[in-house]
């Protein structure tokens, strides 16, 4: 399977459009948000989508199909084979995954997907109200922490960023739009009541997306970013560079949802794999060793 890094670098090198931004070291390219589009959906959901069956006939014996956003890679993709559902996870961002739920026919949907895992609660609200997805069903699972994270690997570890920041070592900074992203949300609140970016007036880049803030620091262009902690946890539960973590009292909760899609409120394994996901303390455990926290704690 891919790795988390290769869906962000397939993401980055599929983009239709970028807007280029000088900086003092280089060129930094600014991904739109308009074509964010992830590579991984287009080799598998967007396919599938393309290649529904008009049967509606299901399967009792296949797998659960669960859609979710690629943060949720490395933590859904370890899990299969650990629990009594068999599961199929499919990838893509909440942007496209809206955009096939929508234009799928309400009976083909369980074809592709039984469950929805998102990155924030706007988009399982926006299927509720299409009745493509249960409104009884919608729940938070788990949260992701906010992070400022650099690709060089001294450059946070063990120094707080507002110390950094006093003495001009960090150089330029990447911060995701709090209009469009509960990262960005939570990033805008950390910088209005906690951080002075005063020093990086010229040297403070805004995306649309964390996708796009992780692929400004990932390649070097942007010295750190503030982006959730489940994109720099690998499958093998490795974070490259350095982070800091920011504390949970400086901002609102970066919270994950599950809902069932209409078709699929009858199936028993979707029931089960989406209360498992909300009550299985090894659940939890298994999402905080991928970057994630309990809803429940006070970490």
């Amino acid at each position: 399977m891919l790795s988390l890094r290769s869906i962000f670098l397939k993401i980055s090198k599929h983009l239709k459009a970028t807007v280029q931004v000088p900086l003092s070291l280089g060129l930094c390219f600014i991904l739109s948000l308009g074509a964010t589009s992830a590579a991984y959906a287009a080799t598998d959901l967007t396919v599938i989508a393309r290649n529904l069956k008009a049967s509606t006939e299901h399967d009792k014996n296949a797998p659960i199909k669960v859609c979710a956003v690629p943060q949720l890679y490395a933590a859904l993709s370890t899990l299969q084979g650990k629990t009594k559902i068999d599961f199929e996870p499919r990838f893509a961002t909440n942007n496209e995954l809206y955009a096939l739920l929508s234009n799928t026919n309400t009976e083909q949907l369980p074809q592709l997907c039984d469950l929805l895992l998102s990155a924030d609660e706007r988009l399982p609200i926006s299927l509720v109200r299409t009745n493509r997805a249960l409104a009884s069903s919608l729940v938070p699972f788990t949260r992701a922490p906010l992070v400022l994270w650099s690709t060089d690997p001294d450059l946070l570890t063990g120094h707080d960023p507002r110390t950094l920041l006093n003495k001009r070592q960090i150089k330029s900074i990447a911060i995701a739009q709090r209009e469009l992203t509960p990262v960005g949300y939570a990033t805008n609140q950390v910088i209005k009541n906690h951080l002075d970016l005063s020093s990086l007036r010229n040297q403070t880049y805004k995306a649309s997306h964390e996708y796009q803030v992780y692929s400004m620091v990932s390649s070097g262009n942007v010295s750190c970013g503030f982006i959730s902690m489940p994109l720099i946890v690998d499958t093998k539960q490795q974070i490259h560079g350095s982070y800091w973590l920011v504390p949970r009292r400086m901002h609102s909760d970066i919270q994950y949802y599950g809902v069932l899609l209409s078709p699929s409120v009858t199936n028993k394994d979707a029931q089960e794999f989406l209360r498992y996901l909300v009550e299985e303390p090894e659940a939890q455990k298994h999402f905080s060793q991928f970057g994630f926290s309990s809803i429940k704690s006070d970490i």
